[in-house]
């Protein structure tokens, strides 16, 4: 797809499959309305997570779907994969965090580019001869934007069943972590928590996710998909472009964050102090600053 995720034939697998359960997790009946949610916004909801272990296990595999090829087209470039040969993967076992061994953890952590942490969902799947395993993080929320993990627990292709609920109706949609994130990063306290949105999600698929009666298309665009990477890889430099944006701003917005105040007296504090500087001591400034940012 890009050259930070590679798909194997499990993962076309695992982008029907997803299509499947959401389909029939959105029909009336589905129970997860009488789940007992420990919290306002909880990404760690343990009766949560038993649901879907116990779901995914009774409903592990595509042989019922009527989709007969997936699409997918990334720009200019599309690949057809035809559903039977994916129809032979099943999800034999999903584990919860306190399930998995040393070996499985070791196993997360060398396939991830993040820093390891228990996923919510630990998916084993098996073709008739080999064994994969894929992770799922499940979030939820009462309203739509919540924040999500830190930046460095983040990876972009993690699948993601994302829950929204009330007390008249529960939505599911599910799909890659990446396209869950907004274009908002709130100011952090400690590590950054890059935005997710249940909609983000729910839009993304409604216009990039196009099923027929025996197709399933999905659509990718490079630009937005590396826009999100980069987001993730290189937040300093996100935060710093809203910082520019906000002294540079003639006008106050509604509703404005609270450190927009003080990134302007900062910014003010630098611009007189460089002032006050001769060229030489400007030119030292710079490089004082540049030699001291962490690569």
């Amino acid at each position: 797809m890009n050259n930070f995720f590679t798909p194997e034939l499990v993962d076309y697998f695992l982008i029907v499959y997803f299509n499947e359960i959401e389909k029939i997790l959105n029909k009336n009946g589905n129970k997860i309305n009488e789940i007992k949610f420990q919290s306002e916004e909880s990404n760690t909801d343990e009766f949560l997570k038993i649901f879907f272990k116990e779901f995914i296990c009774l409903n592990n595999n595509i042989r019922h779907s009527k989709i007969e090829s997936l699409i997918l087209e990334i720009g200019n470039n599309k690949r057809i994969i035809l559903v039977k040969d994916i129809m032979k993967y099943n999800i034999d076992n999903v584990l919860l965090p306190k399930d998995l061994s040393e070996e499985q953890k070791h196993l997360i952590a060398s396939n991830k580019k993040s820093i390891y942490t228990n996923p919510d969902l630990y998916l084993e799947i098996y073709d008739g001869e080999n064994k994969y395993y894929r992770s799922i993080e499940l979030k939820s929320t009462k309203n739509n934007n919540i924040p999500g993990s830190s930046v460095q627990q983040i990876y972009p292709f993690e699948w993601v069943i994302f829950v929204q609920r009330n007390k008249d109706f529960v939505n599911i949609t599910t799909g890659y972590y990446l396209n869950s994130i907004t274009d908002k990063l709130p100011f952090p306290d400690r590590s950054p928590r890059p935005q997710i949105g249940f909609k983000t999600l729910q839009s993304w698929n409604s216009i990039n996710r196009i099923e027929t009666s025996t197709s399933l298309l999905i659509k990718n665009n490079n630009d937005v998909i590396n826009d999100k990477i980069q987001l993730i890889e290189d937040w300093q430099e996100f935060l710093t472009n809203e910082w520019i944006e906000i002294i540079e701003s003639k006008t106050i917005r509604n509703n404005e964050k609270w450190f927009n105040n003080a990134i302007r007296k900062f910014s003010l504090k630098l611009l007189l102090l460089n002032q006050s500087k001769t060229d030489d001591q400007k030119n030292e400034l710079i490089k004082n600053i540049s030699n001291n940012i962490l690569k």
